[in-house]
């Protein structure tokens, strides 16, 4: 994982599919067990949501790709 600092003061992290699937799974347990905890539910929600963005433009490029090369 990299971290990224913007100008603006903000904070990014920048991680392998691997790592944000590990990082996924581990939110979803921490939250299974601590529900009332909710910056673990919005991070989990964050994350959920990042890694579904990512298949998705993954599955996207995949096709595009299947296209062109017919």
């Amino acid at each position: 994982m990299q971290i990224i600092y913007t100008p603006g003061g903000d904070v990014v992290a920048v991680m392998k599919a691997k790592e944000a699937v590990l990082t996924e799974a581990a939110l979803a347990r921490y939250v299974a067990e601590s529900p009332d905890s909710n910056l673990a539910v919005r991070m989990l929600r964050d994350v959920a949501n990042a890694n579904e963005q990512a298949e998705q433009r993954a599955e996207e490029a995949a096709e595009a790709a299947a296209v062109n090369s017919i």
